[in-house]
């Protein structure tokens, strides 16, 4: 039976150890090598508990969050055992971690010989060796095509030391091993500051007291997200979302969400089993993946005072089979790009599927992913003896859907991100890498159109300096961009293409939506970000709001008309709102619709 807990102390401890993850993820971001994860942020960082539940997070990814459970219990599995000192790595998509690029550290907390706490830092690595220059391969057609090491949830330091032959074999598999060991290093320090702070935690509350927080807080979690099922209505609703098909490779693929809500049991059922089998191409989800998408998909539909932890999550049940692109995968599928392309679009179905529910924080789907806005680009670099460079940007990625109340975020990104990485620096960019951006700017008339609009797409162009660049990317949405919700607009198709920068953009060449292209010297690479959807009948959106656009230059004055019904007089130096005008365009389109506003 869990012991009650007065309040105060409860609110303390949690804040305690929010602070410790946000210690943790301090630690990493500032001593990490690659800008992947030191500019960008492509990092997670939670506690969890002696059994291995998820307890606290800080700032993390969203496809990172809800499976960091998974991803620790293979400690347990080890056959030496878990003991003070060890540090555990885990990449495998078949061992509860998200994909190989994800090289997830966990750490034992141990006080007074007592197994208490796991201290967890998880960062994208620039390069883990896999076949091509990339931590992504769509189209690699198994694990070994994919070439990335993959480490069952292994041990990198007994006693609080390095075991030198995993070291060894890593970095001679990585193109750049000494940005890899750099991010390596970061993340075992921000592994051992999680684990000190909470041995002195430990030390000052006591061990027993410590067991009834982790059993008082999953209980609180659990009470809070029962009652929020419990305002929601009974049924079962159904929701398709799909991802563009790889030329050659995969047919497009249809992603079926079945959600069944239990209110008087306090439970909701994510049902994907009913989806196609495994492909042999990178593109496979597995466990964590499908567990984290979908879980984020409602987290971010209810309060978000909702403690993220086990107990509060294990009441949102996600179905998934064996050898199913959206389920656990099986070696050798790949499982490469588990973490964006149909995670992406499973994260934004969910949410989606939930405006079928309630009204309540309702959204469109967010944009499509994976643009050569943000590719992983790689090369020599003439300016430093012609060492290669590996390392993925994040640029040019809007995607941003609408949503109830509210536009889109422009620097969302995409769904599994959902705003918490940063943008790279055009100026850091250029002086760490032999690469010049030429374009980085909002394309008019692009957005989701809604009552509340998505973000706009993005057109991003980079060229190569002194010696030509790869840049490899995934781009879905050019054949799918993402719908609206509730009568607002799709977002707009992304794209990919390339042309002489001498001859201009007449030269252009459409390149093709997965791959990796090289750019030589004298061309440049374009991307064109996907948007969201919007929100919302686009004649009910306010004029006002309509005028502004139209004055900041993000839509023009035959989009606000054709689109939104408002006329906007720009006779004046301020623009202004022609109402008379406005009224009766918008009458006169509904009417075309055959409705009424």
């Amino acid at each position: 039976m869990t012991k009650q807990m007065e309040p105060y102390l409860m609110s303390v401890i949690s804040s305690r150890l929010q602070s410790i993850c946000l210690e943790m993820t301090n630690t990493l971001m500032r001593t990490a090598r690659s800008q992947l994860m030191s500019v960008c942020h492509d990092l997670s960082t939670a506690i969890c508990d002696r059994n291995g539940d998820v307890l606290a997070l800080a700032e993390s990814i969203p496809v990172h969050c809800a499976n960091m459970g998974l991803t620790v219990k293979y400690c347990f599995n080890h056959p030496e055992g878990i003991k003070a000192g060890d540090m555990f790595l885990n990449n495998s998509p078949y061992h509860g971690n998200t994909h190989h690029a994800d090289f997830t550290y966990i750490a034992p907390v141990f006080s007074n010989g007592e197994l208490l706490f796991f201290a967890v830092a998880k960062g994208h690595q620039a390069d883990v060796g896999n076949s091509i220059p990339s931590t992504y391969h769509a189209n690699a057609k198994d694990l070994y095509e994919e070439g990335a090491i993959s480490w069952p949830c292994v041990k990198v330091e007994k006693d609080y030391k390095e075991v030198p032959d995993i070291i060894s074999i890593a970095k001679a598999r990585i193109r750049v091993p000494e940005i890899w060991y750099g991010d390596h290093q970061a993340c075992v320090g921000s592994a051992r500051t999680g684990e000190k702070r909470l041995q002195d935690l430990c030390s000052e509350y006591g061990n027993n007291l410590m067991k009834d927080f982790c059993d008082a807080y999953h209980a609180y979690g659990s009470r809070r997200i029962q009652e929020e099922i419990a305002t929601l209505p009974a049924g079962t609703w159904h929701y398709d979302i799909k991802s563009d098909a790889i030329k050659g490779l995969t047919p497009e693929i249809n992603i079926h969400i079945s959600c069944e809500i239990k209110p008087d049991e306090g439970r909701m059922i994510i049902d994907l089993t009913d989806n196609i089998d495994s492909l042999p191409c990178g593109l496979n989800m597995c466990e964590a993946t499908v567990r984290g998408s979908a879980v984020t998909g409602i987290l971010n539909r209810l309060p978000n005072d909702i403690p993220s932890n086990e107990g509060s999550m294990k009441h949102i049940e996600v179905l998934m089979r064996e050898g199913c692109m959206i389920g656990k995968a099986v070696a050798p599928y790949s499982s490469s790009l588990a973490t964006t392309n149909l995670a992406d679009r499973l994260i934004s179905g969910v949410q989606a599927l939930m405006n079928q529910v309630t009204e309540e924080r309702g959204v469109a789907e967010g944009g499509a992913v994976q643009c050569p806005a943000v590719s992983v680009i790689s090369g020599k670099d003439w300016r430093r003896n012609n060492h290669p460079f590996v390392n993925q940007m994040f640029c040019g990625m809007t995607g941003g859907p609408g949503v109830n109340g509210f536009d889109g975020w422009v620097t969302y990104q995409y769904p599994c991100t959902g705003g918490a990485l940063n943008w790279n620096s055009v100026e850091t960019l250029e002086q760490q890498y032999p690469i010049l951006i030429l374009e980085e700017e909002i394309i008019p008339d692009s957005v989701g159109p809604g009552k509340f609009d998505s973000a706009p797409a993005c057109k991003f162009v980079l060229a190569p300096r002194g010696h030509p660049v790869t840049c490899a990317y995934s781009c879905d949405g050019i054949d799918n961009p993402p719908m609206g919700a509730v009568g607002g607009g799709r977002g707009r198709a992304s794209a990919a293409w390339k042309y002489t920068v001498a001859e201009g953009e007449a030269s252009a060449q459409i390149l093709p939506p997965f791959a990796e292209p090289t750019i030589e010297l004298g061309d440049a690479i374009v991307s064109e970000s996907s948007s969201g959807g919007g929100y919302g009948d686009p004649l009910t959106r306010d004029p006002a709001l309509v005028c502004h656009r139209v004055r900041e230059g993000w839509i023009t004055e035959e989009f606000a008309q054709r689109t939104y019904g408002v006329v906007v007089d720009t006779s004046a130096e301020k623009y202004l709102v022609d109402e008379e005008a406005t009224a009766r365009l918008r009458k006169e389109l509904a009417a075309e619709r055959g409705d009424a506003l």
